[in-house]
């Protein structure tokens, strides 16, 4: 029986019912491969897509990363810098916390300005978006990144280290760097850094003493973190 066009919608399945009851199994299948393969298709292609997202949102959720160090000069191991990574994690994640801490290698130097201009690109796009708390860096990039805007000054997060632990600050002020900032067309000199190559944490991992600064980004959103990391560097 065809199904009239302007038929009530109910009156439409009804028919429809029982136009499948009439057939065989094969012409059903044929019947509603014919007439309803794009639903079939739509329906499959929403579901592959709800449960990507259910994956990514519920069963397989990327943890939250609660500092993001962008090593960008002196030399590591992984072993290293998996040392790092995971002394920073049990120090500021909670157990059982959906958290992790990333320390991500990326250098520059490489006699491609190309390469290095991709990377300084990367470096600008990643602390647009927010992802970069805190770097790693040697004198040249302290410099180079102070004079692109990369970095902020270490005074909030110093002042605040002197009301938590005083032994701790009074050890860090033996290393920070000043470096010359503009800001409003004038220059001055401002605590931009932290020579961390000799710190006790180093030392503890193994790390070879090297010329290295850790500086902040000047987009971070974990001050609580940063200020707790650069304690841990010399506690």
């Amino acid at each position: 029986m065809e199904t009239p066009v302007n038929a009530p919608f109910k009156e439409k399945v009804r028919i429809e019912i029982n136009n499948l009851r009439e057939m065989s199994f094969k012409n059903k299948l044929d019947h509603i491969w014919e007439y309803y393969k794009f639903h079939i298709v739509a329906f499959f292609v929403i579901l592959f897509v709800l449960l990507s997202l259910l994956n990514i949102w519920v069963f397989n959720k990327k943890p939250e990363t609660v500092l993001f160090v962008s090593w960008n000069a002196g030399f590591a191991t992984d072993e290293q810098e998996d040392s790092l990574r995971e002394f920073l994690a049990e120090q500021l994640i909670d157990e059982g916390a959906h958290e992790e801490v990333i320390v991500s290698q990326f250098f520059f130097g490489n006699d491609d300005p190309t390469v290095d201009m991709a990377g300084f690109q990367r470096t600008a796009a990643m602390i647009a978006a927010g992802m970069i708390d805190f770097f790693v860096v040697n004198t040249e990039l302290l410099e180079m990144y102070t004079e692109a805007g990369f970095l902020q000054p270490l005074d909030e997060f110093l002042n605040e280290i002197m009301a938590i632990d005083p032994d701790v600050y009074e050890r860090i002020m033996e290393n920070v760097v000043m470096v010359m900032l503009e800001r409003d067309g004038v220059n001055e000199e401002r605590q931009m850094g932290v020579k961390i190559g000799s710190s006790p944490l180093f030392r503890k991992l193994g790390m070879f003493e090297q010329e290295l600064y850790m500086s902040v980004s000047i987009t971070t959103g974990k001050t609580d973190n940063v200020v707790n990391t650069l304690i841990l560097f010399f506690e």
